[in-house]
């Protein structure tokens, strides 16, 4: 077995008795009075305050500008990534200087997605 299987399966061992753990935390709440209560009391405000956002935003026609900043921003962010990656992949030095003269250094992360 490699190294890398046996990374795995420890990490998937440990998902498997947080994921137990959990269960066990969440019965023991599920029987618990007061935490029914305030489950139900947050829930109603929640609601309120959902309400509340929703009237806000329907009288703000700033709000459409925000949605479309968060889309711009999101998009910026991937084409930055897909810049610094090509820049680290030509073995470019990788970094951003901001207008504090912070240097910003990027963290690759590799993950792994099941294929059937």
């Amino acid at each position: 077995m490699s190294q890398l299987d046996e990374v795995y399966k420890r990490i998937q061992e440990s998902k498997k008795r947080q994921k137990e753990i959990r269960q066990m935390l969440k019965d023991e709440l599920a029987h618990h009075t007061r935490y029914q209560e305030i489950l139900e009391e947050a829930k109603t405000l929640r609601e309120e305050k959902k309400a509340i956002e929703q009237s806000i935003r329907g009288q703000s026609p700033d709000f459409l500008e925000l949605e479309e900043l968060k889309l711009e921003i999101q998009t910026d962010e991937e084409l930055l990534s897909d810049v610094a990656l090509n820049m680290y992949m030509k073995e470019e030095t990788v970094e951003i200087v901001d207008e504090f003269e912070q240097t910003w250094h990027p963290i690759f992360k590799v993950s792994f997605k099941k294929t059937n």
